[in-house]
């Protein structure tokens, strides 16, 4: 009984260490029983505290409810022919947050194919509905500042950019193997030989302006699922992908109406600023603008997120990673009871460390979310292992740990769904 006391207080209590120049210790923590009504946690369970990048379940959860599950992210390329195997591509965007170098290399393989054999672009145009981050699977990306456009004429800078500099430079032979790679994972065979297509002038050419011709072909790329860029977003913790998210479905004014309407909270529960959880300083230039939020209102958007997902056939696990199981992900390391037992969001920024999931025990499953204060990033080992002495001794309280069925997910920006189909045009054929 004195063990297990123990335990508990080491679940809900105050977790502390001190020096002259650190101290770490428990903001909130709460806990809920599948099927419960009740949420359990210490006394500031409905206090607000830094969310961090557990953030990302709520942007998560909001892109699903809007959007659906299955929603993907449409990109039209219109090629209008010039001469033999020489065309002028005006790209249409879709607000596509993982349009970076694996699409970009996916659709100049597909462009190269011998059903067009393109070989020449004269005039690369694109509108104000296209984005890209030709790194945006890479840690430049995923952990950074997301770029703000305060203007479209900020935007368009940057995506132009990023086309002169990524889109239509020489194709990398190692990035170009490994894109080939990853699509034989989800059933497309692209050329061995790299495609090597000429490009002229990049430039901006709003949506409203473009104008096609009876030489124009439409064709159609597709991105994966919602539900895998959410999971390829929560794994890594990718926070340009959770900012476009937000910024996407309307930035803070749609969310504070989706957070009344839909979730039946408001500022008291939630507060944002950004999908991510990132310290949004650089924007409203305020020296700490973290997204805050309570234990109980976390509790009950991973409760929503489930049920959402349930409908849609879907599990947490299609969205957020299994401790041990998902390799390349924030809690691919997570071992000794939480390995293949628990699903979690970790998130640290310069004030907090914090987890959110489920884990699966022998009492049945137990969401929870863990709120710590840390007072910098040296204090982030030390905040971790408070977390997980948490997670450890709630599984000891009950029953020990049971194993999720699960296989892990590669998520990928693109699947067999994404190749190009011609959606209006002459003679161009079909992929």
């Amino acid at each position: 009984m004195r063990i297990q006391l123990v335990l508990i207080a080491l679940i809900v209590g105050v977790f502390t260490t001190t020096s002259a120049y650190a101290k770490v210790y428990l903001n909130s923590a709460c806990t809920m029983k599948a099927n419960a009504d009740k949420i359990e946690g210490n006394d500031s369970k409905n206090e607000k505290f830094p969310l961090a990048s557990i953030s990302k379940l709520v942007t998560s959860l909001w892109a699903i409810e809007t959007l659906g599950a299955n929603y993907r992210f449409t990109t039209r390329l219109h090629l209008t022919k010039k001469s033999a195997n020489t065309y002028d591509l005006h790209i249409e965007g879709g607000q596509d947050p993982m349009f970076g170098r694996n699409v970009g290399y996916f659709i100049l393989a597909q462009l190269a194919m011998k059903q067009l054999g393109i070989t020449k672009i004269e005039n690369l145009t694109f509108d104000e509905n296209l984005l890209m981050e030709w790194n945006v699977e890479e840690p430049v990306a995923i952990a950074g500042d997301t770029k703000f456009y305060p203007d479209q004429a900020a935007q368009v800078a940057h995506v132009q950019h990023e086309l002169e500099q990524g889109f239509i430079t020489p194709v990398s032979e190692r990035s170009y193997a490994y894109l080939r790679k990853l699509a034989k994972t989800v059933g497309i065979d692209l050329s061995e030989k790299k495609p090597n297509i000429q490009f002229g002038n990049v430039q901006f050419l709003a949506k409203q302006d473009f104008q096609k011709t009876k030489e124009t072909g439409t064709f159609v790329y597709k991105s994966a699922p919602l539900y895998m860029i959410v999971k390829a977003m929560n794994n890594k913790s990718n926070n340009y992908v959770a900012d476009h998210l937000y910024w996407n479905l309307g930035d803070t004014p749609a969310f504070n109406q989706y957070l009344a309407h839909a979730l039946k909270m408001d500022n008291r529960d939630l507060e944002f600023n950004l999908g991510s959880g990132n310290n949004a300083d650089y924007i409203s230039k305020k020296k700490y603008d973290y997204n805050e939020g309570t234990c109980t209102a976390m509790i009950k958007v991973l409760i929503r997120l489930n049920e959402v997902l349930q409908t849609q056939g879907l599990k947490l696990t299609d969205v957020m990673a299994v401790a041990g199981q998902d390799s390349d992900s924030t809690v691919g390391r997570y071992d000794g009871v939480m390995n293949g037992s628990m699903i979690g969001k970790t998130g640290t920024v310069d004030k907090a460390k914090t987890l959110a999931g489920s884990i699966s025990t022998g009492n049945g499953t137990i969401y929870f979310v863990i709120l710590m204060h840390k007072d910098s990033s040296g204090e982030n080992g030390s905040a971790a292992n408070a977390i997980k002495n948490r997670i450890r001794a709630l599984f000891t309280i009950n029953n020990g740990s049971k194993k999720i069925a699960y296989n892990e997910i590669t998520p990928l920006p693109f699947d067999k769904q994404s190749a190009l189909v011609l959606e209006y045009g002459p003679s161009l054929g079909m992929f």
